[in-house]
């Protein structure tokens, strides 16, 4: 896929990284630690914005079981969903990412596109992994803690901003909103990682290893700054509408 076909994706070159955190700060199930290969694959620089996603409404995106899933299809059918939750059209906020939608959806719409939604892996690296440092950072722009002037979070602007807001805030790939403005929805079920130990206690994280969860990355405009770090998971079922999730592309 040419960069020039392509300007608003980013290659990430194949090899491993360093996956998951052991701080001292780190849930259960961001533990241990671990290395992971991946191939090489492209990602969205920004969030799917409402702009977009307009696009797939428009071209009856909501009617057509092509774009669906067996199982999303059927979700759909059931809630007769045609829009996002609180959709409302809003030239004002075209750039600002599209939110209120279930993984079913987000599923949809990167098939519309012709892209899949990121594996929780293809999400952290482009998010975490410096290539020339060789080093996981523990946020995109590197170890400093979240500021109001590098992501939108902690309810500082009250709502979504438009996705190219926080320049300062890009990972070393270059990606934006990586932290904030909306949790992105991956393609991974929520499960432990090697070595997990229940903490803080045992049903915090492990009830949840149900393969009924898809994980969610990155916060959102409302996340406090203890929340917010690129090896945090959030977890939800994936016929959850929830406002404050958004998603980005990949493609091989």
């Amino acid at each position: 896929m040419p960069n020039a076909q392509c300007p608003d994706m980013i290659k990430i070159p194949s090899g491993e990284f360093e996956m998951g955190n052991n701080s001292i700060d780190a849930l259960d199930n961001e533990r241990s630690a671990h290395q992971v290969y991946l191939d090489t694959y492209w990602i969205d620089r920004y969030p799917v914005t409402r702009r977009q996603y307009k696009v797939f409404m428009e071209a009856g995106g909501y009617q057509n079981p092509q774009w669906w899933s067996k199982a999303g299809w059927e979700w759909l059918q059931t809630e007769q969903v045609t829009q996002p939750l609180y959709w409302c059209s809003d030239r004002r906020k075209e750039k600002h990412p599209v939110c209120g939608i279930s993984w079913y959806e987000a599923e949809a719409y990167s098939r519309f596109v012709g892209k899949r939604l990121p594996t929780e892996a293809e999400w952290e690296k482009a998010a975490s992994w410096d290539a020339q440092l060789k080093s996981c950072l523990l946020y995109p722009w590197g170890n400093r803690e979240p500021m109001r002037q590098l992501c939108n979070h902690n309810s500082f602007n009250k709502g979504t901003t438009p996705v190219d807001a926080f320049p300062d805030g890009q990972s070393a790939y270059g990606l934006y909103d990586t932290l904030g403005n909306v949790w992105e929805w991956t393609a991974t079920w929520f499960d432990s990682y090697p070595g997990f130990q229940s903490y803080p206690y045992i049903g915090y994280s492990q009830v949840y290893f149900d393969q009924q969860h898809r994980v969610l990355k990155g916060g959102s405009w409302a996340t406090r700054p203890w929340a917010l770090r690129c090896s945090f998971r959030n977890w939800y079922h994936p016929h959850i509408r929830q406002i404050l999730a958004g998603f980005r592309c990949v493609s091989l």
